[in-house]
């Protein structure tokens, strides 16, 4: 076995090319890894959810955005009855497709244990297959409303819109979501900046942003490939003080920062 650090690192110029989103749903969200233990965002995004339900009211939390959502519908099942329009977005090619294939019904990979994980999270026991698919089609039809956009948080506009897409209905949105997303995209901490600048831009006034990193690391596995062999990616190493200070320059209110480590 080839020990970590002679192992190839995949950079973000390789995404395209590299990550896999069938083994990168498999060895996070899938029913093996979640019965392991895998839990990543199923515990955390329910909790924001109900805090944001909460603390606006309906008028003031319509739409939703996940930058960077790559294969995963995680965001949209934990916010798909606090939201009226769910846009899920990401910069893969690959991963847009199997967002595409969910949300019409034609993909193979099982979300029920994740939908079964985020129910519990939120205090709902679910008895039988009939809610689990009742809570999938009801994260569909939030997904519906709002639309899959390819993205790209290094450039301005985020939004990569070709004459092909539908028109989104926001131009800002209440919330917006980005997991694990730019210290994947960006190789230093200038980019990252710029990114962050772009991502909040998205942001309408007064709504909410949900933040999920990756703090003090720079490596982390996509999945294993048809061989067996881990796929590693970089990340730009953040520490979480880095980041605040980020916040406080783009003047966010910070008096409304929650924090949930996992």
């Amino acid at each position: 076995m080839a020990s970590i650090d002679k192992k190839k690192i995949f950079q973000p110029k390789d995404y395209e090319k590299e990550f896999d989103p069938e083994a990168y749903l498999q060895f996070y969200y899938s029913s093996k890894a979640l019965d392991d233990g895998t839990r990543l965002s199923l515990f955390s995004l329910p909790m924001f959810a109900h805090i944001i339900h909460q603390k606006l009211p309906a008028n003031k939390r319509v739409s939703l955005i996940d930058i960077g959502a790559g294969p995963t519908i995680y965001s949209a099942i934990s916010f798909r009855d606090i939201v009226q329009r769910i846009y899920l977005t990401d910069y893969v090619d690959k991963s847009l497709t199997m967002l595409e294939d969910w949300l019409y019904a034609r993909t193979s990979f099982n979300w029920e244990k994740a939908i079964k994980v985020i129910a519990r999270t939120e205090g709902v026991h679910l008895k039988n297959d009939k809610e689990v698919n009742e809570i999938e089609e009801q994260t569909r039809r939030t997904v519906e409303n709002g639309g899959i956009y390819k993205a790209d948080v290094r450039t301005k506009d985020v939004l990569l819109l070709n004459s092909k897409d539908p028109k989104p209905k926001d131009k800002q949105f209440d919330i917006v979501v980005s997991v694990f997303c730019l210290e994947s995209a960006c190789s230093t901490h200038e980019e990252y900046v710029s990114s962050l600048k772009n991502v909040l831009s998205l942001l309408q006034p007064g709504g909410y942003l949900i933040l999920g990193s990756v703090i003090d690391d720079v490596i982390y596995n996509s999945g294993f490939s048809q061989v067996g062999d881990s796929k590693l990616f970089s990340l730009l190493n953040l520490s979480e003080e880095f980041i605040e200070e980020q916040f406080v320059k783009e003047h966010m209110n910070m008096e409304s920062l929650h924090k949930y480590a996992i």
